[in-house]
């Protein structure tokens, strides 16, 4: 039962990640256009700077932890 409920939880976690993840790249350019139609051209490419520093930062981040866990 112990062993269930945690696969569960697992499953759960990944779910929300996951949607976490969707919305985090829809979001980024989504909101950039509809600033971007607003008018402030600026602000929407400084967003996206923004945005995309983000980004890679975790992604770098993810790849080295990853990494030096496989070390």
């Amino acid at each position: 039962m112990l062993e269930l409920a945690k696969e569960t939880l697992g499953e759960l976690v990944w779910g929300v990640l996951a949607i976490v993840v969707f919305v985090w790249w829809i979001g980024g350019p989504g909101v950039t256009a509809i600033v971007w139609s607003g008018g402030d051209k600026r602000l929407a490419v400084q967003f996206l700077a923004a945005w995309a520093s983000v980004t890679t930062l975790y992604l770098t981040t993810s790849w080295l932890i990853r990494r030096a866990r496989r070390a």
